[in-house]
């Protein structure tokens, strides 16, 4: 706004002399600075320039009271006019101190109010005052008395009513933003304590260090006392953290849980779950009860917060003031503020809490095998390095023993990986409760285990805990599924001081050392532990005794062509004769041999069959011959005695033997296995893959190894009249022999209907009981001697039907996928054309029969296919014809096999 200087003109006498001229100078330095003030609000004021004016005011009205002052004690002006003069100076300075504290907060609104006083200054003591004192040292001086100018009261009322109110109101804002800064370093002190509460939640990591750590912060601030509580027994409130003035009482007078209207800020916040805020509590007749308790403390404001843990209510934050009116909006907002970050600090307490557990599970179950709950090879590490590191050495004597469990592979073959995984957990139980307490126990792998016996004393202590181990493994398991079952064991064994051994890891490869030699001396060794850097005992057994001493037999079992019924080839099974005569097949008695008499007994057999093979040729029968040879003897000792042992004998000796290599994945792990194998096929003879199947490791062999043929592992062929699924695993291994270009002969033909199914699959070359069994040199030479069978037309029974559509099958999907024109090929949606149907026919099957009607079914969904659009040839088939073709295929099988299986049904299961 544009404000005009007002600038009255006021001329003194000449009389007055030098003392009025001071005065005069005054009154226009005054108008100098209100016409200076006034520019300042017109155009804009700064706190410096303000600053300025207001020290030029005051030293102004300091010189013209002085100055005015000693005038009238001269003039000897009366009492009542020096009165109002001092009263209007004191007022002056007065605003001007006031004034001063607001320039830097206020500089424009202060400019203001000033230039406003200062002119009321100018009208009413320039012009009202200081020319009634005129008049009168006028007067004074000419011997007269001045004549009134009218009521001094009145100037005097006026004068100090402006000044006064002019005063009051910068007095008033100046209260105010007193109030304004203790509001201020309030709330500055309230967001520090939030940010330090902050600090306190999201580091605490134990609950009550961080709930009272809060409280004490809190209960630095505006507030005299901070607490925590949640209802407990009987609904009394526990007190979880408490800091501050009263802290006692609220331990002894806890809130409880209560429906009354006149409950305490602290029920009511827990009851109703929202904040109770009360900013006069001396004043709150609901909270009368506790007034005495709220004056003794000083509590005179009071909130009370819920806090929410996980999502529910959990506690209640109690804050109190020492001041009225403490809650107003901005500091109940940080009160909740806080509220919030006591709710995340739970929860992140929680959530450490969680992720500490987690790590302590997941550290345990690092250490913890998953199978038998045993701690694991890591956790074994673990322990001997705090049995070295907690050893003084002095007498401390330390021993690792290695456990294997014998003939556990068998069990895993024959029965399956789930009755072998009941098994070790059944032997790891026994081993957890059977040990000391002091000993350690752990899986090592697969079937090995591992015990540190700690603090062990003398070998005669070792062996007696190895005698109790082996007691507790030997006795009978008993598993669902599977016959009791005996386990024996094979154990190595190093002891030694913790102090010498500086390093564990030497004890641990001693007593694998131990454990190795052990299994190789399964067969003679008079104890199942071996003891590192000593002997073992060794006897022979029964089997090594008959080995030995060549007391064996060898029975011949035929193996068939297929197609023709003759037989092509005969395999050499050793037998032993034990004291009654009996005789003992190899299953028997093989796993109590060793490597060196392994090699004793296919050396023996090897001989044997080169001989018998020159009589029969001598009677005019030619049979080739096959014989086992286990992987561990197959190094240069067989390449040399192969080439001795056929040095002297026909040409075609070494070609018309066989070797049929069994525990095939052990030549995986040899650096020689090539070489060697072409050495011996060097020499002629040929090479075959015994138990294909059996071991992932000897699928491996097929593309590597030099091999004329596979042997397709008999428990997979003996179980197909319970598990058919298996023709599928059959016909994979029959394609893989095709296209490595080997032979294969499935093993295991017990039956007729394994026999039929296996024919129907087209498998070249046949061995099992349904053929023949093993039998002596002259049994065999009648044999070879009658003519072969001719073929049968195949299937005869139901399995080899389901052998035969499975095969169809496959054949079908395959040509839908590749680039034949269904229309072209009547037997594929005829049904009538179709060999399963002729096969279901002619093994008398009446045309309602259910099998008839599915496998109508199955062709209806190929018939099907033949409708579809057709792109270069290829039939364009959806999903849901797919899946119409695979539930009808699933139907027919699901129908074949139960007739099978109760042959009672094939009969009145017509479809009506």
């Amino acid at each position: 706004m544009n404000i005009i200087p007002f600038v009255p003109v006021i001329t003194w006498s000449t009389s007055l002399g030098t003392g009025m001229d001071t005065v005069d100078d005054h009154h226009k330095r005054l108008f100098a600075l209100f016409d200076a003030l006034a520019g300042c609000v017109a155009h804009g004021v700064s706190g410096n320039d303000l600053r300025g004016i207001l020290d030029g005011l005051e030293g102004c009205t300091r010189g013209a009271f002085l100055e005015e002052s000693a005038l009238m004690r001269r003039w000897r002006i009366d009492a009542d006019h020096q009165a109002l003069h001092l009263a209007a100076h004191r007022g002056f300075a007065a605003f001007l101190g006031r004034a001063r504290a607001l320039v830097s907060r206020e500089p424009a609104e202060t400019a203001l109010d000033a230039l406003f006083f200062l002119a009321q200054w100018l009208l009413h003591h320039a012009l009202e005052v200081d020319r009634h004192m005129v008049r009168q040292i006028c007067a004074a001086q000419a011997g007269q008395v001045a004549a009134s100018d009218g009521p001094v009261q009145k100037v005097r009322d006026a004068l100090i009513t402006a000044v006064t109110q002019l005063s009051d109101a910068l007095g008033e804002r100046t209260y105010d933003l007193s109030r304004q800064r203790q509001r201020l370093t309030d709330l500055q002190n309230l967001y520090r304590a939030l940010v330090m509460s902050a600090d306190v939640l999201i580091q605490g990591n134990r609950e009550h260090e961080m709930l009272q750590n809060l409280c004490e912060q809190l209960a630095r601030t505006v507030f005299h006392t901070a607490w925590i509580g949640r209802p407990g027994v009987n609904g009394v409130f526990d007190v979880l953290a408490i800091s501050g003035s009263g802290a006692g009482q609220v331990e002894e007078a806890r809130p409880r849980l209560t429906q009354e209207r006149n409950a305490s800020l602290v029920v009511q916040a827990w009851r109703t779950g929202m904040a109770m805020v009360c900013n006069d509590t001396l004043a709150e007749n609901t909270l009368a009860p506790w007034h005495a308790t709220f004056a003794r403390n000083g509590w005179r404001s009071l909130i009370a917060l819920p806090v929410v843990r996980a999502g529910a209510l959990w506690a209640v934050l109690a804050l109190a003031s020492p001041r009225r009116q403490t809650f107003d909006e901005q500091t109940v907002d940080l009160c909740h503020r806080i509220g919030s970050l006591l709710t995340y600090g739970l929860d992140e307490l929680d959530v450490k809490t969680r992720v500490q557990d987690m790590q302590v599970e997941e550290s345990r179950s690092a250490r913890t095998d998953a199978l038998t709950g045993l701690p694991n090879r890591r956790a074994f590490n673990e322990r001997m390095e705090q049995a070295f590191a907690g050893s003084d050495g002095e007498g401390h004597r330390l021993a690792v023993v290695m456990i294997d469990l014998d003939g556990f592979k068998l069990i895993n073959d024959v029965h399956g990986h789930e009755a072998g995984d009941g098994i070790l957990r059944v032997i790891a139980g026994r081993l957890r409760h059977g040990l000391r307490h002091a000993d350690f126990v752990a899986r090592w792998g697969g079937d090995e285990f591992v015990v540190l016996l700690d603090d062990c004393g003398c070998g005669d202590d070792v062996a007696a805990v190895l005698e109790k181990l082996g007691a507790i493994v030997r006795e009978p398991v008993e598993i669902a599924g599977m016959p009791p079952t005996c386990l024996d064991l094979s154990a190595g064994v190093c002891i030694g001081a913790s102090g010498p051994v500086t390093n564990p890891d030497i004890l641990v490869r001693h007593a694998d050392r131990a454990l190795y030699e052990s299994k190789e001396r399964r067969g003679d060794r008079l104890r199942f532990w071996a003891c590192h850097g000593e002997p073992l005992p060794r006897r022979l057994n029964r089997a090594q005794a008959l080995v030995r001493d060549g007391d064996f037999a060898v029975l011949y079992q035929p193996i068939f062509d297929r197609r023709l019924g003759t037989v092509v080839r005969v395999e050499a099974l050793p037998h032993l004769r034990d004291e009654a005569g009996d005789k003992l097949a190899p299953g028997q008695f093989l796993q109590d041999l060793n490597d060196d008499d392994l090699r004793q007994l296919t050396q023996g057999v090897l001989r044997q069959c080169l001989e018998d093979r020159g009589r029969l040729a001598a009677s005019g029968l030619s049979i080739a011959m096959s014989a086992n040879v286990d992987a561990a003897t197959v190094d240069d000792r067989l390449v040399t005695f192969l080439r001795e042992v056929c040095a002297g004998r026909s040409q075609d000796a070494a070609a018309c033997l066989t070797l049929e290599i069994h525990r095939g994945g052990d030549l995986l792990g040899r650096q020689d296995t090539h070489d060697l194998l072409r050495d011996l096929r060097a020499l002629g003879v040929r090479l075959a893959l015994d138990d294909v199947g059996s071991l992932y490791s000897s699928l491996l062999c097929l593309k590597d190894l030099p091999i004329d043929e596979i042997k397709l592992d008999q428990a997979f062929v003996r179980t197909l009249e319970a598990r058919p699924e298996g023709i599928v695993f059959t016909v994979a291994m029959r394609d893989l022999a095709l296209n490595l270009g080997v032979d294969m002969v499935a093993e295991g033909v017990e039956t007729e209907d394994i026999r039929d199914a296996i024919s129907v699959l087209e498998v070249p070359l046949l061995q099992g009981y349904a053929l023949a069994r093993p039998m002596t040199l002259e049994d065999l030479a009648v044999v070879l001697g009658k003519p072969g069978c001719a073929e049968i037309r195949r299937p005869t029974s139901l399995l080899g039907v389901y052998a035969r559509h499975r095969e169809y099958d496959q054949w079908v999907r395959r040509h839908i996928r590749g680039r034949w024109l269904l229309p072209m090929r009547p037997e594929v949606l005829e049904v009538g054309a179709c060999p399963v149907g002729v096969d279901l026919e002619r093994l008398g099957f009446a045309p309602r029969h259910d099998l008839r009607v599915r496998h109508a079914r199955y062709h209806e969904c190929l018939g099907q296919i033949a409708q579809s659009p057709f792109d270069n040839g290829r039939a364009r088939v959806d999903d849901a014809g797919w899946q119409a073709i695979e539930a009808a295929h699933q139907a027919f099988l699901e129908a074949i096999l139960g007739v099978y299986r109760d042959p009672g049904r094939a009969d009145g299961l017509e479809v009506v």
